[in-house]
């Protein structure tokens, strides 16, 4: 068993290389339970809930689980190529303990996008295999008709694929906007089927993942941890 030192919890929790740890140490700038602590090497009996870095307060935990009410106008990749990256809203910490998209949104999509550095996490939430529903409210350019839903709910043939595709429920919320979810995670599932139905997607927005619904309080591009119960219903 790795003994913790204050110097591995550091860099455990993305605050750089082990000697970038030492230095904030041997700086002063890490408190731990109200003290300050001057040995980098110290060794932890047990791990605190939180430490103080430079006056702010960090929660211990190295797993991150995290939800995002993205905005339009951001792209999910570390490497954006026209937009800004939704990785801009966190702190570089997190960037260096492997944070990673669950799953995407594009980048004229919003709603709810989940985060983690856990890749059994990732994976069980993105596999079409686990059959994770995905939630979505489409904004249409025209009434939705009746065709159209049927075509939905037994499945469409969108193009490049070799498999028809279905809606796993829909709803209608009004004559051009729709509640839909699905489970295979194809790239730009949502606004191919409605193509494929002879509609277009003018905005669209994630409202839930499986059992964890987009918190209402969450503000564009705000973002906050999920909570034991919300991270237990996945794993």
């Amino acid at each position: 068993m790795q003994v913790l030192t204050v110097e591995r919890l550091l860099a455990n929790l993305g605050y750089g290389s082990r000697k970038e740890c030492r230095a904030l140490v041997r700086m002063g700038f890490v408190d731990i339970g109200g003290r300050s602590v001057e040995d980098p090497f110290e060794k932890l009996p047990a791990l605190p809930e939180t430490i103080s870095v430079n006056g702010e307060v960090v929660p211990t935990f190295d797993a991150l689980y995290i939800m995002m009410n993205k905005p339009c106008g951001l792209e999910c990749s570390h490497n954006p190529q026209s937009h800004d990256s939704v990785f801009s809203r966190f702190s570089e910490r997190f960037l260096n303990m492997g944070l990673n998209c669950v799953g995407r949104l594009d980048a004229d999509s919003s709603g709810l996008l989940l985060f983690s550095n856990q890749g059994d996490f990732i994976h069980k939430v993105e596999s079409p295999k686990k059959g994770m529903l995905k939630k979505y409210v489409a904004n249409l350019a025209r009434p939705i008709d009746a065709l159209q839903l049927e075509a939905l709910k037994t499945g469409v043939l969108l193009h490049g694929e070799n498999k028809m595709v279905s809606a796993k429920e829909v709803k209608v919320l009004s004559e051009k906007e729709v509640e839909i979810s699905i489970g295979e995670g194809i790239y730009h599932e949502v606004r191919r089927m409605f193509a494929a139905v002879g509609n277009h997607v003018d905005s669209l927005r994630r409202i839930a993942i499986g059992n964890i619904k987009l918190d209402a309080g969450l503000g564009p591009g705000d973002w906050r941890f999920l909570g034991k119960e919300e991270i237990a219903s996945f794993i």
